[in-house]
């Protein structure tokens, strides 16, 4: 008996000492496909030095428990993103056939182009692979029949896009809106115009969207700012920070830059290549910007100054030291800003894999690490904290964004309101009340006498004051025509007739004679006047 149970013992011991070594020989395969032949923020080369400090950060912490390698997987060959998504299932699957150890954990972590997310949640549900997007997203992601294994770090608002606007029409009593966007190399601002185009039309918002090219001409805006003057006051501008200068330039000389008119523009975060959102260019048109840019909101889809956790600056020296060092990254020169949010979202991706691999095989050895639908739902409805600051993920393992509204103060933009997910669903919480050209409120969409001043509205008043004018101009030529024939009948009557007029004394009658010393009047003297009126015509009265 005492001999079995030794035994048994002894069997545990070696089971669980083989659950050690194989956790301490757990090899995780990080394969990053992306694009390198743009400055994009989101390619594999302005994303990369994050990589690098990633797959190192786990290594020192995790190690001898894990090993992490990476592999990026690109071909220069490709000249945009459009061409480099056409091939991408060829080339992760091409690797995965021929590369991947089947001994290893494999995840893909990609930056992604803007136009390939779904073509990799393709693949990697094909392959039950954990897909980890650190810089897109999409409504998909949602269907985790489609999409069980895929999860994103990225904190882009993309799937808030349209539900930011919505709320933000509720809250002002918004009915219509403008919406123009810029047709030109800035992907982000066709990525946000379909998004919120597609939540316009589906809550059956009144809305013009306008589309004009970026070329190398100078921008004339005049056409739609006619159509905007025509169809509402507030307009969504999709376009970088130059053009809406130029906009706003056109706009105040149309007297369309005042009280009345709200521009929302666009950014993605502090980033050169979007230009910078203010009046002050050092040029002639800077007093009449800086008045035109009371006029505007500023949406900044990524606002890492609101997270109190991302302290950053010791990261982007790391990073920028890597740009400076190594070719690879195509930024040796720094011409590129550091894409601070996406570095840190491919850095925060790597260090929650390595948080859910460690507690996984702590709580559940036995977990099948290369089913990546299951190993996907240990990152849902979860908030981890990572050295690049707190990533909050929501029930289908997309990242809750950090985004902000800022009004112009009169010398600089100040946020305004942040985005908030307290109630599992997008909502401005407004951090101080609003000023606009000294009241409290946003304009309406639509001018109380409508968007040419001829609204029924002002109509009705103007149709009242009016008509209560004419009524009484009415009235007084009726009564002046009727009083006038009778006026004058009454008139020639009174010359015509010397009775109409008995009241009236004669001054010849009045000279009477006296007789004796007191001047009485004697009895003939009476009878005398009496006959007089009588021959005149006057009427005499009895006694």
């Amino acid at each position: 008996m005492a001999d079995h149970f030794f035994l048994g013992w002894l069997m545990c011991s070696f089971a669980l000492c083989d659950l050690n070594l194989a956790r301490a020989a757990l090899n995780v395969q990080i394969l990053a496909p992306g694009f390198v032949n743009t400055p994009m923020p989101s390619t594999i080369t302005l994303c990369g030095p994050a990589f690098a400090t990633g797959v190192d950060y786990l290594n020192r912490i995790y190690a001898p428990d894990m090993n992490v390698t990476l592999a990026y997987v690109y071909d220069s060959n490709f000249g945009n993103c459009a061409s480099f998504t056409d091939e991408t299932v060829n080339m992760v699957s091409r690797w995965l056939y021929e590369k991947r150890d089947p001994k290893s954990l494999t995840v893909i972590i990609t930056p992604s182009c803007a136009m390939d997310p779904i073509v990799m949640m393709q693949v990697a549900t094909q392959w039950n692979i954990l897909l980890i997007t650190s810089t897109q997203s999409d409504l998909m992601m949602r269907n985790k029949v489609l999409a069980p294994t895929w999860i994103t770090t990225n904190v882009y608002p993309a799937q808030h896009y349209g539900t930011a606007m919505l709320s933000l029409m509720q809250t002002h009593k918004w009915t219509s809106i403008f919406v123009a966007e810029e047709d030109g190399p800035l992907a982000f601002y066709n990525s946000v115009g379909s998004i919120v185009k597609r939540d316009l039309q589906a809550n059956n918002i009144q809305h013009v969207y306008f589309k004009y090219k970026a070329g190398d001409s100078a921008l004339d805006f005049g056409q739609f700012l006619r159509e905007f003057h025509r169809k509402s006051r507030v307009m969504i501008f999709l376009g970088p920070a130059e053009s809406l200068r130029i906009l706003l330039i056109q706009a105040h000389s149309r007297d369309m830059a005042n009280h009345e008119f709200v521009y929302i523009a666009f950014t993605p975060f502090p980033y050169k290549r979007y230009g910078t959102f203010t009046w002050n260019k050092g040029d002639d048109d800077d007093s009449i910007v800086r008045q035109a840019y009371r006029s505007v909101l500023l949406f900044m889809a990524i606002d890492l100054s609101q997270d109190t956790s991302a302290n950053l600056t010791s990261m982007t020296a790391v990073w920028t030291a890597l740009y400076r060092s190594d070719p690879f990254y195509r930024n040796q020169d720094m011409q590129d800003d550091p894409p601070v949010p996406f570095l840190a979202g491919t850095q925060a991706a790597l260090e929650m894999l390595a948080q859910v691999l460690n507690e996984t095989l702590t709580t559940d050895p036995t977990f099948d690490l290369q089913n990546g639908a299951a190993l996907a739902q240990q990152f849902w409805n979860r908030t981890f904290d990572t050295t690049t600051g707190r990533v909050s993920l929501d029930q289908y393992g997309d990242r809750f964004p950090i985004t902000s509204l800022s009004s112009f103060d009169g010398s600089k933009l100040e946020v305004l309101a942040r985005s908030n997910f307290r109630t599992g669903s997008f909502q401005w919480e407004y951090l101080r009340n609003i000023s606009w050209y000294g009241g409290s409120q946003l304009p309406l969409n639509e001018p109380y006498c409508g968007y040419d001043g001829h609204s029924w509205r002002c109509l009705a008043v103007k149709s009242g004051r009016d008509t209560l004018e004419i009524a009484l101009i009415v009235v007084a030529s009726t009564l002046g025509l009727g009083l006038a024939p009778l006026l004058y009948i009454y008139c020639t009557r009174w010359r015509n007739n010397p009775n109409s007029c008995w009241f009236l004394l004669d001054n010849a009658l009045m000279k009477l004679r006296t007789t004796g010393k007191d001047n009485s009047f004697s009895r003939a003297d009476c009878s005398l006047i009496v006959a007089r009126r009588y021959q005149s015509g006057i009427p005499t009265y009895g006694r």
